[in-house]
């Protein structure tokens, strides 16, 4: 769930501020600083960078500070401001689609949720307040919002400035005026609020197999008084204004984790406050706490939970029954068991006998404490005391699986129960399993024992992979590790099912011949240099022509049209370092050299360009080398000539006037397509006019014999 701080902020952040910033003598330190952290464009989630506080105990609020700027690294010109998205979660990783990408598997719906704030790298600073935050880990994910990467240019690299987006985080940390310690008795606490020592927290631990917690507010707040109050564990439980003398409030306190009343005086002179805490056990005679075994194994991320009955070493099914709710209770640990997928599942075992195949499994699903199940089929309490819940519905049939990516840490219940409908005709059997409200008003539901295998593990991305449309990856940000999808074919999503920008197998035909057979226009260029004595060049010509079109073969098919001769890396430095001695051997021959200076330029061209091929083939200065350097052979060789025969004229007017300067329109009509005209959407056009401009740049800018 994410929650939009242009919303939040105005209601609740603001008079907070206001407050801390008239009259308050609470504690601010800074406590954590994490500089050059460097931002990419987002395509897929592997593309965040994160960044980890520690917010420390007893915490009235936390300022999270961000700035965000653009450094130029290389290149002619400025550094422009770009769009940033940065996510802020307790507990775990934020799961984001800034793309709006869909998701196939079956996701926990409702989530803890997480803070987003949408900047400019101008170098600005932005700031969220967050009161009465949950203590322990937290994570901010950051990237370069999200665009339509059909629209985004294809810029050759070293045209324009290189510019690196720049995130420097900081966390400073509040601390309030009173502060009450763990205390385990149930007596009262009275607090004393007043403009100069505004704000409380106090410490409270809630007994095992609680079922509800109610917190009694007593005030001796007169007219236009009111107190901000939260109550806040591994999450923010609730949160609400209190404005008269006496209030109480329920909730449904969280397992074994301090729970923290947070205070804060928003108006009135003075406030005398009374707290008092009462516990409501919770009955456990029709509850059955089922025992389960973590296994750990060393890869990251995989863990189960198992099923054991005795020294039993497989996992066995377990007996659910009609009348009593079944508890799986497993706890997923912080940092190291939240980067990967949390995949839990419910199956009706093969061996199940003496049974209707009208068999309802209802589980529901939290984080903190466990939920009922109503004779309804409905999970109990899911408004308003927890934001984790979701409803497995599974039959005899085939299993049901819910997953939850970057699972919040603490201890998960899984609630289960069976509804087992009679023989023969049972008309609202299919009702029930459609709308559980009506499993109720089912007359011929009884009771009975069903026989249900249970799936509690942990896996990278979800259950390990990534259906057939992409590849599971570990990745590393921050000193953290995490799994993500690296989708191929098109397809993206947090499990490659999302096809939007999927191209038809038509399509990717078309573009696929257009990119290899505009190679073909070499041909002419092959045919011009051998009938005009230019077999060095031939050759070169001939091996772009060839490399070319293998690596566009190999690099744009995608599945099912890809044909890679070579390896791709390989392609392409043969591709790269072949158009770039392309230029170089015909502005060699343009200049008209002796034999043996041609033959030492071309050997000096094939070593020196094949050093800047493997350093960095995409580099402008690569392409600019062999250019800018035939050029100045051509302008000297072609001065030397006019001075050694006295006349202006060469070489001839023909090749002057005419081919020269028409080539020359080919090669920068071909140069301006390719550094400033592509994007991801034209590319197989752009690129395949880049193909023939050039051939015919050859073709025209060879010179004749007789023209030299």
């Amino acid at each position: 769930m994410q929650l939009r701080l242009d919303v939040v902020l105005p209601i609740i952040w603001g008079f907070v501020l206001e407050g801390l910033t008239t009259g308050c003598a609470t504690r601010t330190e800074k406590l954590a600083q994490q500089l050059g952290n460097v931002l990419v464009d987002f395509i897929a989630y592997r593309d965040i960078s994160i960044i980890h506080f520690d917010v420390p105990e007893n915490a009235f609020s936390v300022g999270f500070k961000f700035l965000v700027k653009e450094v130029k690294t290389s290149g002619i010109g400025e550094c422009y401001p770009r769009d940033v998205t940065i996510n802020i979660k307790s507990g775990s990783l934020p799961l984001i689609k800034p793309d709006g990408s869909k998701i196939e598997a079956k996701l926990l719906e409702s989530r803890r949720e997480h803070y987003t704030i949408e900047a400019l790298s101008n170098g600005d600073e932005h700031i969220i307040n967050i009161f009465a935050p949950p203590p322990g880990d937290w994570y901010a994910i950051a990237y370069r919002s999200w665009f339509d990467p059909n629209s985004s240019r294809i810029q050759q690299q070293g045209i324009g400035a290189s510019c690196d987006t720049i995130l420097d985080a900081e966390l400073s940390v509040e601390f309030p005026d009173l502060l009450f310690p763990l205390d385990d008795s149930d007596s009262e606490r009275r607090i004393e609020l007043t403009p100069f020592a505004d704000s409380s927290v106090m410490q409270f631990r809630v007994p095992k197999n609680t079922e509800l917690s109610k917190l009694q507010v007593n005030s001796s707040c007169g007219e236009n008084c009111s107190i901000l109050l939260y109550v806040t564990a591994v999450d923010q439980v609730f949160g609400k204004i209190v404005n008269m003398s006496n209030s109480n409030v329920s909730f449904r306190p969280y397992d074994e984790s301090i729970h923290y009343v947070v205070l804060y005086l928003e108006t009135g002179i003075a406030s005398n406050v009374s707290l008092l805490i009462t516990n409501v056990q919770m009955t456990t005679n029709n509850q059955v706490h089922v025992p389960l075994l973590r296994k750990t194994l060393p890869d990251f991320f995989l863990f189960d939970y198992e099923h054991l009955v005795e020294n039993s070493s497989k996992a066995v099914p377990m007996n659910l029954t009609t009348s009593a709710l079944s508890i799986l209770r497993f706890k997923v640990g912080a940092v190291y068991d939240t980067g990967g997928t949390l995949s839990l599942g419910l199956r009706i075992a093969d061996d199940e006998k003496n049974q209707s195949d009208k068999i309802i499994v209802v589980g529901c699903v939290s984080l903190g404490y466990a939920i009922l199940i109503n004779a309804e089929g409905r999970c109990q309490g899911i408004k308003g005391s927890t934001r984790l819940a979701d409803i497995l519905v599974t039959n005899r049939s085939s299993p049901v699986f819910v997953h939850v990516p970057y699972p919040e840490p603490g201890f998960w219940h899984l609630s289960l129960r069976a509804y087992c409908f009679g023989e023969g005709n049972c008309d609202c059997f299919e009702r029930c399993s459609q709308n559980l409200t009506d499993c109720e008003k089912c007359s011929c539901v009884q009771p009975c024992e069903v026989r249900v295998e249970s799936s509690v593990a942990s896996s990278p991305c979800i259950e390990g992979g990534c259906g057939s449309h992409g590849r599971c990856v570990h990745y590393m940000s921050g000193g953290f590790v995490f799994s993500a999808c690296h989708c191929i074919g098109g397809y993206r999503g947090f499990d490659c099912a999302d096809g939007e920008y999927l191209l038809s197998k038509t399509d990717v035909l078309i573009r696929l011949l257009i990119l290899t057979l505009s190679n073909l226009t070499f041909i002419g260029s092959i045919y011009v240099a051998i009938i005009r004595r230019y077999y060095t060049e031939s050759i070169v010509y001939a091996a772009v022509m060839f490399f070319s079109t293998f690596y566009h073969a190999c690099e744009a098919g995608e599945e099912g049209h890809s044909f890679c001769l070579m390896k791709l890396s390989v392609l392409q430095f043969c591709d790269f370092y072949n158009a770039l001695l392309s230029i170089w051997v015909t502005l060699v021959a343009m200049a008209s050299m002796g034999p043996r200076t041609t033959s030492f330029c071309h050997m000096l061209g094939v070593v020196i360009l094949a050093v800047g091929a493997e350093m960095d083939r995409t580099a402008l200065w690569v392409f600019l080398l062999p250019t800018v350097s035939g050029c100045i052979l051509v302008l000297v060789f072609w001065t030397t000539k006019c001075r050694q025969k006295g006349t202006l004229k060469y070489p001839a007017r023909k090749y002057k006037f005419i081919y020269l300067p028409i080539g020359l329109v080919c090669v920068l009509i071909g140069l301006g397509c390719y550094g400033f005209l592509q994007t991801r959407r034209n590319y197989y056009l752009v690129h395949s006019l880049w193909h023939i401009c050039v051939a015919a740049g050859v073709i025209l800018l060879l010179p004749k014999q007789e023209h030299m």
